[in-house]
């Protein structure tokens, strides 16, 4: 089908379609840690028929439209994204799904149109997470399932401490915590199924190799914007982050929520 477009906010979200449209070429080569997330959430999705319909939401280049296509019940599939050029590569996959290049946080999509909603690593890119969960709220029918991972605090430690070791800056976002997580949830009127999180590990042979597997796959983009780095200051950071380095190489580690939610009320 072909990829309807939405209105999409200006400035940052422009910037994070932008990344994540040069990623769209580079994506599933680098996409390692992402594969594992996906496939953990994925196990936690129940599709009761395939007459419902259910939305893929930041769906990249696809790879959860496979999932829902090889199961052994495949809904009617939406897929929605911020980046157009992911949207052509998750088309190239399963031309069959409706597309939708939009902002989750303002969907084009009617009220209580939706059986479930699917996100993998998507949801952290919001700018205010208590929109987000309405809207997500919002479109769901009585009953219908939210299941996303998403990252949370303490997030890729090993980047932020050595960069804190070169400069004192952040450079990276800032994620919620579980339980605050969980506390917008509730408010924007959902009950939890299943929840938990979890801390995912991957190692990399060198310091570029941990960078690109942030920027080959669009995740590189630091909301508050961040300043040029130079060739002095790259080499500083590659000192201090050799130093985390252990046998398998040098860690990245990333705290994952999984969580399943149904919609009861709102709040």
């Amino acid at each position: 089908m072909s990829i309807q477009p939405a209105n999409i906010s200006p400035s940052y979200k422009q910037k994070v379609a932008a990344r994540f449209s040069k990623a769209a070429q580079t994506y599933d080569d680098y996409a390692a840690f992402q594969e594992v997330v996906l496939n953990q959430l994925f196990a936690m999705v129940n599709v009761s028929q395939t007459d419902d319909v259910w939305l893929d939401l930041g769906t990249g280049t696809g790879r959860a439209l496979s999932l829902f296509a090889s199961a052994e019940t495949c809904p009617s599939l939406l897929a929605a994204d911020i980046s157009h050029s992911m949207l052509q590569q998750a088309q190239g996959r399963m031309p069959e799904a409706h597309f939708i290049c939009g902002d989750a946080e303002a969907l084009p999509l009617k009220s209580q149109s939706l059986d479930g909603i699917f996100s993998s690593l998507a949801l952290q890119w919001c700018l205010n997470q208590e929109v987000l969960f309405d809207e997500l709220h919002r479109v769901l029918k009585q009953d219908g399932e939210l299941v996303f991972a998403t990252l949370l605090q303490d997030s890729m430690p090993e980047l932020n401490q050595a960069w804190q070791q070169v400069d004192g800056c952040s450079h990276q976002n800032q994620y919620l915590s579980y339980d605050e997580l969980l506390k917008i949830c509730r408010r924007a009127g959902f009950q939890e199924v299943q929840a938990q999180q979890n801390t995912i590990t991957s190692w990399f042979p060198c310091v570029r190799d941990v960078v690109d597997s942030l920027k080959k796959v669009g995740a590189s983009l630091i909301k508050d914007g961040a300043a040029p780095i130079s060739p002095g200051k790259w080499r500083n950071f590659e000192t201090q982050y050799e130093r985390y380095r252990e046998t398998q190489g040098l860690p990245l580690s990333y705290r994952v929520a999984f969580i399943r939610l149904k919609k009861v009320n709102h709040g």
